[in-house]
């Protein structure tokens, strides 16, 4: 009986950590500017507040793709938690861009771009493998254009809705 015992509660031993993906009370930080904590598991649902990238949050229930947060206010709402960090995230300092608005999040300057792809234009190597391929400059001023375009909040939101992605991929909402 005991032996039986014993094995059961090492089994529970083995299986606890493994139904604890996220701990409730934990904290998490907002990835990103403009994060709507609504009333409801739904985008489209009432905001309560909007967080600011690396705004701290803890974590009070898990339901599937959201979690229902507890801001330091005391407020509750539910987040989108590929919106939420375990670290709190770094603010970058910068100008705004197309890439900001979508990511909504700071973003360095072309100017100051020294990695990946540039935030205005063709990357230096971009722009050379494009001239070697000779790719006409129309459509190098068209990916330009695209990039300097501005989309506001709730037209991404309705981009997100109609194309079903995003916080609206996965389920009804």
């Amino acid at each position: 009986m005991k032996s039986r015992t014993a094995r059961l509660w090492l089994l529970f031993l083995v299986w606890l950590p493994m139904m604890a993906t996220t701990a409730y009370g934990e904290t998490m930080y907002a990835k990103k500017s403009n994060v709507k904590v609504t009333t409801e598991k739904s985008p489209l649902s009432k905001s309560v507040a909007t967080l600011n990238m690396g705004d701290a949050v803890e974590i009070v229930e898990k339901s599937g793709r959201h979690y229902q947060v507890k801001l330091a206010n005391g407020d509750k709402g539910w987040v989108f938690k590929f919106k939420l960090a375990d670290n709190k995230p770094e603010v970058k300092k910068g100008g705004s861009s197309a890439l900001a608005v979508l990511t909504g999040e700071s973003s360095v300057m072309a100017r100051e771009a020294r990695s990946g792809g540039s935030i205005r234009g063709l990357k230096e190597t971009t722009a050379l493998y494009a001239k070697k391929k000779h790719i006409d400059p129309v459509h190098q001023r068209a990916v330009d254009q695209m990039d300097a375009q501005l989309v506001s909040d709730k037209e991404l939101v309705e981009f997100q809705r109609v194309g079903v992605i995003g916080e609206f991929s996965g389920g009804a909402q």
